[in-house]
């Protein structure tokens, strides 16, 4: 009897232990079903088309290697459509999109449906500050707050391309200093009045049919064209900058580097004598190209326009660069814009906040993944995307081994994605009023015999002080 007790005793304690393992291993059971679910999951990232969207999805296959129950697919559309697409996608909080692809002028137009990150998931020191603070950072107007809403995931920014194989020929640069009494070389003008003089001369000997590329593209290119001339002669203003020469964070250059008393926001600059002597050589520059009322020269056809040997170089976004024909790559160098500046003009991804918490937290793993500096030195060496990432930068200008003409590429790049500052507003209304607004009036004059610069420049300043005080009020 005793024995029999003891036995029914011990019998208790097995099936209590038994039970007991069978709830861990359960709950271990639906961790791992939790934290690395069996069933497929499928991620969409919307952006361009182009090189860009190409280096995310190589990225997004490297990731998916390591990762087998993930599929990342970037799906690709025209620069001047992806915007629109996604936000009629979201605009009943949809979820065909994880990852979603912007600009910085419509970086806060996108906020709303983006997911605040953390910047300590990214290494933050190691991403290079004026790329992400132009669209990947905003200044939210209702919590008047700083947000972090997408990460760069590569550096771009607006300077000068030029075709080696004629500012390189002695020649040439001894007729132009002749008649001009000015450098030949891209990398010594110190205004825009010599890139004027460059395109007649060039044109006018039949050297090339074109002068220097500039984006006169109406749905979007303006914004960043303008600015891009603009900020030689906002700098140089005291009265418009205030001694701050990038203007105020978020207004940037276009509009004043200070508030009046009385106002929630500075006034726009560009309806000044700098801003029209600016537009009248931005006109001047699209004279040299295709009319306008012609074929816009925009963000897609400006490399293959270039690429066909008719321009001596191009203005253009670094992002372009891998667009452009070998042949005429090959001899293409790099410069800042005339006086010594470059524009930001970066391109962000951020995490659609309507999909579930599992989805986010896979694609803020991917987007960590995509900014590592291993993916961003591949993305160089693979796609001609210049990384975001400082040690990749590093790395590649130590590699001896990419020859003359890329490291001048990466060298021109790394020093300018530090000090551009031209760039056009990323506040709350820029891109659903700001930019066509000033886009309309602008090409107005661009395609017009009647349109003076400064009827132009103060319309489009009136609309958008209309739109400031409807949204500040």
């Amino acid at each position: 009897m005793h024995l029999n007790r003891k036995w029914k005793a011990i019998s208790k304690t097995i099936v209590v232990l038994i039970i007991v393992a069978v709830v861990i291993i359960a709950a271990i059971g639906g961790y791992i079903l939790v934290g690395k679910p069996s069933s497929k999951v499928t991620l969409n990232v919307i952006t361009f088309s182009g090189e860009s969207a190409d280096f995310i999805q190589y990225a997004a296959d490297q990731f998916m290697s390591s990762h087998p129950n993930v599929n990342i697919k970037v799906i690709q559309e025209p620069f001047s459509e992806y915007i629109t697409d996604e936000e009629t996608s979201l605009a009943d909080h949809g979820t065909q999109y994880a990852i979603l692809g912007y600009t910085s002028t419509s970086a806060q137009d996108i906020s709303k449906y983006l997911l605040q990150l953390n910047s300590s998931d990214f290494n933050m020191s190691d991403i290079i500050a004026p790329q992400e603070d132009f669209g990947g950072i905003i200044y939210n107007t209702t919590t008047h707050s700083y947000e972090m809403i997408g990460i760069a995931y590569e550096t771009a920014i607006y300077l000068t391309a030029y075709n080696a194989k004629i500012f390189d020929n002695s020649t040439l640069a001894n007729e132009f200093y002749s008649q001009y009494h000015m450098n030949f070389s891209p990398n010594t003008w110190k205004n825009w009045t010599v890139v004027e003089d460059v395109d007649q001369f060039l044109t006018s000997n039949n050297i090339t049919k074109y002068g220097f590329l500039i984006d006169d593209h109406v749905k979007h290119g303006i914004i960043d064209a303008y600015p891009a001339v603009y900020g030689y002669y906002y700098m140089r203003d005291y009265s418009l900058n205030h001694g701050n020469y990038s203007g105020i964070s978020g207004f940037n250059i276009m509009f004043e580097g200070y508030v009046l008393p009385g106002y929630k926001y500075p006034l726009p600059s560009f309806n000044s004598s700098s801003g029209i002597t600016a537009l009248e050589v931005y006109k001047t520059l699209v004279s040299y190209e295709i009319p306008p009322s012609t074929e816009q020269i925009e963000y897609g056809n400006l490399p293959e326009i270039y690429s066909s040997g008719q321009a001596p170089g191009a203005f253009l976004f670094t992002t372009q660069l891998s667009s452009i024909s070998s042949n005429v790559s090959s001899d293409t160098y790099l410069a800042p814009l005339p006086g010594g500046y470059a524009e930001t003009g970066t391109d962000f991804l951020g995490i659609n906040k309507y999909i579930p918490a599992s989805e986010q937290k896979i694609s803020l793993q991917f987007l960590e993944f995509l900014v590592s500096p291993k993916v961003q030195e591949e993305g160089f060496l693979n796609y001609g995307k210049f990384p975001v990432s400082k040690e990749a930068f590093q790395t590649l200008m130590s590699n001896s081994s990419l020859g003359a003409q890329k490291m001048e590429w990466l060298e021109e790049v790394y020093i300018a994605s530090s000090n551009a500052f031209a760039n056009p507003p990323n506040i709350p209304i820029t891109y659903t009023y700001l930019i066509s607004d000033f886009n309309n009036q602008v090409f107005n004059y661009l395609t017009s015999t009647t349109v003076s610069p400064s009827s132009a420049l103060q319309t489009a300043a009136n609309e958008w002080m209309s739109s400031l005080q409807s949204y500040y009020s």
